[in-house]
């Protein structure tokens, strides 16, 4: 009676633990590194200073970077796509001056320009 007991556990143990996988951390679908189009789908955010503005080629030059301290100077595009915002709400591109402290959303080419899709003017600090 003991034995098929023990038996009958081992049984079902094994039965149990063979459900499982070896690596306990799913399938191998889920270790695969992000694609191509994922890191392309998420959007870089910079932040600064207007240094200048040059509506003939359609690009800001900024003063800033990714953290609220830096110091670099980058290249903004923009084109009739963009979405010009005002504290998150619809602005007018007229209302962006040398000077304005902005928020932009994009994406970076080969060449490091943002590509923006919405700017956002904020409040002077």
């Amino acid at each position: 009676m003991k034995r098929s007991l023990v038996l009958s556990t081992l049984v079902l143990a094994g039965v149990a633990i063979a459900g499982y996988p070896i690596s306990g951390h799913g399938s191998q679908e889920e270790k695969k590194p992000a694609t191509k189009e994922a890191k392309e789908a998420k959007e870089t955010k910079w932040q600064g200073h207007i240094v200048r503005i040059n509506k003939e080629e359609s690009t800001i030059d900024l003063r800033g970077g990714l953290k609220n301290m830096d110091s670099d100077q980058k290249k903004i595009a923009y084109d009739s796509s963009t979405h010009w915002t005002k504290l998150g709400k619809p602005a007018e591109e007229s209302e962006f001056k040398e000077g304005s402290f902005i928020i932009v959303l994009g994406h970076v080419d080969d060449k490091g320009v943002l590509h923006a899709s919405r700017i956002d003017l904020r409040l002077p600090r």
